[in-house]
């Protein structure tokens, strides 16, 4: 009898271990009466991701917010200024003109213009009101996210609610650290508003589709058309709204189609005001710098190695919120090569993810479905289809952290209790509880970071040490920060810390522009302080080898001019421009810049005209040459 018990036992294991395929759900959930049946649930996640990031209001403006909010001059001109910045590139109302400085510039308008709606309203930037629009808009963004996951994992009987799959991902998902940048930034609206037009418009896709009004796919046009002006990572719901249909109503091939040529329509509309606003789709643009393109210097199997290894650490930190940095600029990235282990390792996890949700695509299963939803979403900001200017960012796993947290949910809600004999639903409600509690507790003490430009770069700089973005940017930060202090040790201690991340940056990446010019003012300063005007120079010296048209450096120099340092100046600009520039670098016209610049000190000196002549002569300018040589006594 004993033995028959167990094998009954057994049995109803194995029963248990198959894969649940997804709901198909019924017209049911869509019924009225939604929110009051899961008031509780709803006012949770609500609660939890508005009320998180209500301690940014007085959180000042950081990193690209002066391009969209503080310098952005279409968005100074408040409501004067919305049809600048709809029929412009979205850098050009902070530099006023379309630079294209990344791969297919950017048309991201619509965040922009609620900054410029703010100001019209307020009469000024409130950073403030941005702050708590931004927590307000996540707070809103979890309860959709809510409603959309209860439509996928509705069930006729349901249990209690903190026990479903919908309540458990989307409590996950609001919690999760990995969102903190593009809340806690005031910038990051662009990555909420498109999340929440991309939601909107599977939700009013999905009602179309079970209920047949007209209305539910104008709106789904409307979503997915704002969402589209926020970011183009809205695009990808091409491809997530019928594979939701797919899995989780009727699947048919006709109701697929005919609920996304709408969208798909309204696509190409967004194209062709894309293009006419840019002048093209993605341009033969060739970014060279390694700040805007940090492939620009590998070989073709260094660039998709070192993708496949920040594709790795995306995986991970959607499971493993730690440690978490605003910065994975060059080199805190390392250039990887087919040879480590690390990029082949990812090759094979996301293959083997790849293969198994294809493989069970026809079973419907949900992790088959959270893993499609992660690989479509990611798929666009992931640098293996084209250069997006950066190796990765928190904030670009924002939308794909939804098919993480369906994982985690489902792994602890239905697998669980299925493949472990004797695990109850409850028991993976209180370790969901447990990860939700410590993605909570990440997420709030990871928010005072984004406070000031000081204490991120401080945050960013213990984690990034080898990005020479975040050394030159701590640098700064503790720069600006010494020239508000008053005289005294501090003062001293803020410069001295200010040089020793500039110099760093420029060790890790000598031609950084950044550095150098933040090197250069650190250099004066410490002039100011010490009067070692040999150890300036020098300085100088080694700021023009590798980036010779640092500006500060000619304006400092004018600024000696008078003080009786004539000939040490004239000195420098003739070592500078001859020996180092010239004679070792072959740098001929920056050599030549330098030279004259020298004359215009000493505008007989020998030595600079002969160094101009013989200079000339090298690059055959035999005329230019014979001018310099008759100016000589």
């Amino acid at each position: 009898m004993a033995k028959n018990k167990k094998v009954k036992a057994q049995n109803q294991r194995k029963k248990k271990t198959k894969v649940r395929k997804a709901d198909t759900f019924s017209r049911k959930v869509f019924q009225t009466g939604f929110w009051k049946r899961n008031a509780v649930g709803a006012a949770i996640i609500f609660i939890l991701g508005f009320g998180l990031y209500l301690r940014t209001l007085n959180y000042e403006y950081v990193l690209d917010d002066q391009i969209v909010v503080t310098k952005n001059v279409y968005v100074e001109k408040g409501f004067g200024g919305i049809w600048d910045i709809l029929s412009t590139e979205s850098f050009q109302g902070y530099f006023q003109a379309q630079k294209d400085l990344v791969v297919g510039a950017r048309y991201r308008p619509l965040s922009i213009v609620t900054f410029a709606i703010e100001r019209g309203i307020l009469g000024k930037n409130s950073r403030q009101v941005s702050h708590f629009i931004n927590a307000l808009l996540y707070g809103l963004t979890g309860l959709l996210l809510f409603r959309i996951l209860h439509l996928f994992f509705f069930k006729e009987i349901e249990d209690k609610w903190y026990l479903g799959l919908g309540f458990g991902a989307a409590l996950l998902w609001t919690l999760h650290p990995l969102h903190t940048e593009a809340v806690a930034n005031v910038k990051g609206r662009d990555e909420i508003m498109a999340l929440i037009g991309s939601l909107a418009t599977l939700y009013y896709t999905m009602k179309y589709v079970e209920k047949g009004k007209v209305v539910s796919i104008v709106m789904a046009c409307l979503s997915f058309f704002l969402g589209l002006l926020s970011k183009e990572t809205t695009i990808t719901f091409l491809g997530v709204i019928p594979l939701s249909i797919y899995f989780f109503q009727t699947g048919k091939t006709g109701k697929i189609l005919k609920a996304n040529l709408p969208l798909l329509g309204v696509f190409v509309l967004y194209l062709v005001i894309r293009v006419s606003v840019i002048g093209y789709l993605l341009g033969d643009t060739v970014v060279t710098d390694i700040m805007n393109n940090p492939f620009a210097e590998m070989s073709v199997g260094q660039k998709y190695a070192t993708v496949f290894y920040t594709l790795l650490i995306y995986l991970k930190l959607c499971f493993v919120p730690h440690p978490l940095t605003h910065d994975y600029y060059p080199f805190h990235i390392p250039t990887m090569e087919w040879s480590d282990f690390l990029p082949i390792l990812s090759l094979l996890l996301y293959s083997a993810m790849g293969l198994y949700a294809l493989l069970s695509i026809r079973k419907r299963s949900i992790p088959s479905y959270a893993i499609l939803f992660y690989l479509m979403t990611i798929s666009i900001v992931s640098n293996l289809f084209f250069p997006i200017g950066t190796f990765m960012n928190e904030r670009f796993v924002y939308m794909a952290s939804i098919g993480a947290c369906i994982a985690i949910g489902w792994i602890l809600l239905e697998a669980f209790p299925r493949w472990i004999n004797g695990f109850k639903p409850l028991y993976g409600s209180i370790i969901l509880a447990i990860i939700a509690l410590s993605y909570g507790y990440k997420t709030f003490s990871r928010i005072p970071a984004w406070k000031s430009p000081l204490s991120l770069n401080a945050s960013a700089i213990k984690v990034s040490k080898n990005s020479a973005r975040a050394n030159v940017f701590t640098g700064t930060a503790w720069f600006n920060q010494y020239k508000e202090m008053p005289e005294g040790p501090e003062k001293d201690r803020a410069l001295e810390l200010a040089g020793q991340y500039v110099r760093r940056a420029k060790e890790l990446y000598p031609s950084y522009h950044n550095a150098n010019l933040m090197l250069a003012g650190v250099l004066a300063e410490e002039y100011k302080d010490d009067g070692d005007l040999a150890k300036l120079l020098d300085g100088f010296a080694n700021i023009a080898r590798t980036n010779p048209r640092v500006a500060y450096v000619f304006e400092f120099l004018d600024y000696l001019k008078g003080r009786g340092y004539e000939q040490e100046i004239v000195d420098f600009y003739f070592r500078t421009g001859k020996t180092i520039l010239i004679d070792q670098e072959l740098k001929f016209n920056e050599g030549l810049n330098y030279l004259q610049r020298g004359l215009n000190v000493d505008p007989n000196n020998q030595r600079l005209l002969e160094a101009m002549a013989q200079t000339y002569e090298q690059l055959g300018n035999s005329s230019k040459a014979q001018e310099f040589y008759n100016r000589m006594r």
